[in-house]
């Protein structure tokens, strides 16, 4: 009953069952209890669950500080801590029955779903959990080695849970040491080691597997650990970038034999990548997971990224050459693909380097320094047989990639280069169809519907459509729109095309390092040039009305001020676009001169439609200017106003106010002389005009198709009309500055401002001082009388005798 039904389920939780219900589990010996603590935490998990005034509930009278208690089973777990192997000279070992798993998996159960991501109360309850230190028991259980697989996993989980996008316990988890015995003989003299949690969680991602456990039970154990560290991970650059500074490439080829101890979090997750014939042989999940962590560490970081690519593998003091990590990695699926092994470890490689070279010109011109990594890439996509669909999948798009991000100034292999063995050897249509066939196929399907981290059950097993991480996916999504467009577009249509730079992320004016300012492989946007050089004369109006100070003209209205600015912008995107086709239009005409051959009735139509535009942006202009005047009407008013009101008993003040409304005056009386200017510039351009089409008019009724001397006068009255456009400018140039030279004046009246509010101030005070003296005059009054009537011979004073 209590499953399904919320009314029962809020019944029984307001009947005290949280706190009767925990104490069975305490009198029967908690976890470690029969099927009575089995029954008790499943009506527990019940009541809470879907319900959300449960949860509070529960929160609130103190069930989610009971829970650490509830995790704790014996400290022999901590026996797990070297290294994950266990003691073999410890004689108290705890064997966990088959009833202890089912209520630590409950328990496990009802502290992931009271922090299940979306719930409102889930950041709430992340809080409360790190506060009763709820971590600290579970991180003890997911290193017990004697503890089942399925409860491990669900305790890593569980942290990664309580950590997910919360600042403050992410930070935490980042402080906890995990004190771990050296490896070797229990009873030596070597002091155990601190290390930071996080290492020792990657270390079961992508560490060796414990003797005795068989690969897909421990799978679950190692989806769960990558879970943990992309849930520290997520939200928190800092922490990429601590994890990023630790990648270092391993001491020496053998380093697969290194005692994984001794190695970094970054050391360990490279070495599995370069050493992937011996731990991909042994268990390819290992490998799988360290691009998968890797790539989670990469992803939309770019300090991150250079910081990987600075990574060289070979010794120089023994004479090898540097190589990059990133075309050692292409080396590595090179050789993969070559010995037919697994198709998750080509798989694992080339997704990786995906994540790692989007929005990465530099990463590149790297992965372009070894040429053959093209021709691999090429054999890959157009081979008939032998290659894995998903692996001609994820090479068709890194090529892409490679095409698409080749915008470092000096690439080894430019676009220009790259194009023909796309068109060509490739082909665009071919290319998009490998990507196609990637992104229907199940594994890819499978891997977008799964959340993050979440790739087995809680019970074992591996799905075996599992070959794509949720890293690359997301980045998969994300650029399938940019690389669709990019891969059609030869390297000059590129830059040219509209849509490009918004589908390239902002990446198409990518400049490489150029430019003080920017960091290292940073983009820059270089393609706002090709923005103002559309701008028209009347762009002029857009930089004087948003000079600074222009906001405070309009004082007391800021809405009003914002709706003209809006209005007045509007009107010169709309003056621009005109200008731009009268340009349009003068050079056709121009072109037209030059071949001698000119359609009259043509050019009629085009004056006609200049002439219908420059009346509507004239009209539009003059509304605007009319605008203008009542907005300085109004603001002359409430001016003239306040400063009446708070000049009255000030004469220095008032000295002001006459200085001001003397050159408020002045500055209407030239807004009104520049109105009527403007008026009869409007006239003169409206006859002009009309004067222009009836001379155009006569010509085309005559026929005089080649007259040359009337293409002159159309030339001359059209170069005339941009002449008085460009003085009609000017007076609103002007305008402007009258308007900056009044918002001046009005900054000259915040001090009186601010001194009317000192005297108000001084008043109020004066006012609340002569309150207090007429009480203390009432008191003694009444203190006087009261002396008088026992006896006492007091004086009479002012007051008495009224």
């Amino acid at each position: 009953m209590t499953e399904t039904n919320a009314d029962i389920q809020k019944i029984v939780a307001f009947e005290n069952a949280f706190d009767r219900l925990l104490g069975i589990v305490d009198e029967e010996g908690g976890v470690r209890g029969n099927i009575v603590v089995q029954d008790c935490l499943q009506l527990l998990h019940n009541l809470l669950n879907y319900n959300v005034s449960n949860q509070n509930f529960f929160r609130e009278t103190s069930g989610v500080q009971r829970l650490p208690n509830l995790l704790i089973t014996d400290p022999s777990q901590t026996a797990a801590g070297r290294n994950g192997l266990p003691d073999a000279d410890a004689d108290d070992e705890i064997e966990w029955t088959v009833q202890h798993a089912r209520n630590m998996l409950v328990v496990l159960d009802v502290i992931r779903m009271l922090i299940q991501p979306g719930n409102t109360n889930t950041v709430s309850n992340q809080t409360a959990m790190q506060q009763c230190g709820t971590i600290p028991p579970l991180l003890q259980l997911a290193l017990a080695y004697e503890a089942p697989s399925s409860v491990r996993s669900q305790a890593l989980y569980a942290i990664g849970d309580i950590i997910r996008s919360h600042e403050a316990n992410q930070n935490l988890f980042q402080r906890i040491l995990i004190t771990t015995a050296p490896e070797g003989d229990a009873e030596s003299d070597a002091k155990p080691i601190p290390e930071p949690a996080i290492v020792i969680v990657i270390r079961l991602a992508v560490g060796k597997r414990p003797q005795g456990v068989a690969v897909n039970e421990y799978y679950i154990v190692r989806a769960a650990a990558a879970h943990l560290v992309q849930a520290y991970v997520g939200g928190n650059p800092d922490a990429q970038l601590a994890l990023a500074a630790t990648l270092t490439p391993p001491g020496d080829a053998g380093s697969a034999s290194e005692p994984e101890t001794h190695q970094s979090a970054g050391s360990l997750i490279v070495s599995v990548l370069l050493d992937w014939r011996e731990t991909g042989s042994e268990d390819v999940w290992r490998v799988w997971y360290a691009s998968m962590l890797l790539s989670t560490i990469l992803r939309d970081h770019i300090e991150c990224k250079e910081q990987a690519l600075k990574i060289t593998i070979g010794d120089i003091a023994q004479g090898e050459e540097p190589f990059p990590l990133l075309n050692e990695l292409m080396s590595q699926a090179r050789q993969a693909a070559q010995s037919e092994s697994d198709a998750r470890l080509s798989l694992a490689i080339f997704t990786l380097v995906c994540v790692w070279l989007v929005d990465f010109p530099r990463g590149v011109s790297t992965l372009l320094d070894e040429s053959s990594n093209v021709a691999f890439l090429v054999e890959q996509i157009n081979g008939s047989s032998g290659v894995n669909a998903l692996v001609q999948g994820a090479a068709a798009f890194l090529f892409g990639l490679v095409y698409q991000f080749d915008l470092e100034p000096e690439t080894p292999m430019s676009r220009e280069n790259l194009y023909p063995i796309l068109s060509k050897r490739v082909g665009a249509d071919q290319l998009l169809i490998r990507v196609q066939r990637l992104r229907d196929s199940k594994e890819f399907q499978y891997a977008v519907g799964l959340a993050s981290g979440t790739h087995s059950n809680a019970y074992g097993g591996i799905p075996i459509e599992v070959y794509f991480d949720n890293v690359f996916t997301d980045v998969f999504k994300k650029h399938c729109e940019g690389f669709r467009v990019a891969v059609r577009l030869g390297p000059g249509e590129a830059m040219a095309n509209p849509n490009y730079a918004y589908l390239q992320g902002g990446m198409a004016g990518y400049a490489g390092s150029v430019g003080s300012n920017s960091a290292p492989g940073t983009p820059s946007l270089a393609g706002a040039a090709s923005i103002s050089r559309a701008a028209s004369p009347a762009a002029t109006l857009t930089t004087s009305t948003s000079a600074p100070g222009a906001t405070s003209v309009y004082g007391p209205h800021p809405t009003e001020h914002m709706v003209a600015q809006s209005e007045f912008d509007a009107l010169n995107d709309k003056l621009a676009d005109q200008s731009s086709q009268i340009e349009a239009l003068k050079h056709e005409l121009e072109a037209a001169k030059a071949g001698s051959k000119i359609d009259l009735n043509d050019t009629s139509e085009q004056l006609a439609q200049e002439r219908e535009m420059r009346a509507r942006a004239e009209a539009e202009s003059a509304t605007y200017a009319a605008e203008v005047n009542v907005l300085r009407q109004e603001l002359s008013n409430m001016q003239t106003q306040s400063l009446e009101e708070t000049l009255a008993d000030d004469s220095t003040g008032a000295v002001k106010l006459t200085e001001l409304e003397s050159q408020l005056s002045e500055l209407k009386i030239k807004s009104e002389q520049d109105s009527s200017n403007w008026n009869t510039l409007r006239d003169e351009l409206q006859k002009k005009l009309a004067n222009a089409e009836k001379q155009v008019v006569k010509a085309a009724a005559a026929g005089r198709n080649t007259n040359k001397k009337k293409e002159q006068q159309q030339a001359t009255a059209i170069e005339s009309l941009k002449s008085d456009l460009k003085a009609k400018d000017d007076e609103i140039s002007k305008l402007n500055l009258l308007v900056e030279e009044l918002n001046e004046k009005v900054k000259a009246v915040d001090g009186v401002e601010e001194l009317k509010e000192k005297i108000a101030g001084l008043e109020k005070e004066q006012e609340d001082l002569l309150v207090y003296l007429a009480d203390q005059d009432q008191q003694s009054k009444e203190y006087r009388d009261m002396l008088r009537k026992h006896g006492e011979d007091i004086p009479l004073s002012d007051d008495d005798d009224e």
